[in-house]
């Protein structure tokens, strides 16, 4: 990684604060965590450090029955959430592709509380349907960041990189999803969107992707999270982000096999609800 980059993402940091868009004087006893939150067919990642937080994905927005309002898992679940857990404003937001169960409750957010920056992968700025989204959402280009291919952060005593495909369309949008792996003070954790096994294998070469907790690709799908992949990561913990009784079966059972025969444990939010990590003496420890 860069240390143009990484001087860049650090000044976001600093701008947001001195902005006043961030806590002016950050809570730097609050508990490292890592969360996992039940938005339901979709992904809500919160990673909270030394006073400052990062969102993976916004949780999604869908319409409701003919007449009724529809359901914006950003109003109803992620902001209500966050406030819960005594977050009242977000440092970074990471959208990993444009699907609607990913970036739907962006507005939502943005509306409810101060939000430092959005980072988006280049591929997508001149993508209809992301700029689109991004618009109806409020993100103007002030907030808006185009990340290039490799992109690295400081957020508190926890690096984060960010790796974003060579994606064009008219590929499947699943395949330029975002890349991010944290890591610090002895605790690592790796989220890969909507990618595919293919996307997977591009993303291997010359990268650490080992980490301690692993989101599976596409909330379970056979078409991620294959096994060279899981290898790579050798993960301690697997995490499912989906629905309850979903319309697509998720997560499948050749991944679920696939990952309990390497000896990984499994937390699902469709059964557990929202899923809780704390750092602890030799990293993540699950919160029952």
């Amino acid at each position: 990684m860069s240390m143009s980059s990484w001087v860049r993402f650090a000044l976001l940091l600093a701008a947001s604060a001195t902005a006043g868009a961030i806590a002016a004087w950050p809570d730097w006893n609050q508990p490292t965590r890592l969360t996992f939150l039940a938005v339901g067919q979709g992904d809500c990642i919160v990673f909270q450090t030394r006073g400052h937080t990062v969102l993976i994905d916004v949780g999604p927005k869908r319409k409701g029955p003919a007449g009724s309002a529809p359901f914006d898992a950003g109003q109803r679940i992620v902001i209500p959430d966050l406030r819960r857990m005594g977050i009242d404003s977000v440092d970074l937001i990471l959208l990993s592709h444009p699907d609607m169960d990913h970036i739907g409750g962006l507005g939502a957010i943005l509306k409810g509380m101060p939000v430092g920056r959005v980072l988006v992968s280049s591929g997508f700025e001149h993508f209809q349907p992301m700029v689109d989204r991004l618009a109806e959402a409020g993100c103007g280009p002030d907030k808006t960041v185009w990340l290039g291919p490799d992109q690295s952060a400081k957020v508190g005593d926890f690096g984060v990189e960010i790796v974003c495909p060579p994606w064009r369309d008219p590929e499947p949008d699943n395949d330029g999803s975002e890349f991010v792996r944290i890591a610090g003070d002895g605790a690592s954790a790796v989220f890969t969107g909507d990618g595919s096994q293919a996307e997977e294998a591009e993303m291997m070469p010359g990268r650490d992707w080992s980490a301690q907790v692993l989101k599976l690709g596409h909330h379970g799908s056979s078409h991620s999270s294959g096994e060279p992949f899981l290898e790579a990561v050798h993960p301690t913990w697997a995490v499912v982000s989906c629905g309850r009784d979903n319309e697509y079966g998720f997560p499948k059972r050749d991944v679920l096999d696939r990952v309990q025969a390497l000896g990984v444990k499994i937390a699902r939010t469709d059964r557990d609800g929202d899923v809780v990590f704390e750092l602890g003496p030799h990293g993540w420890e699950r919160d029952p």
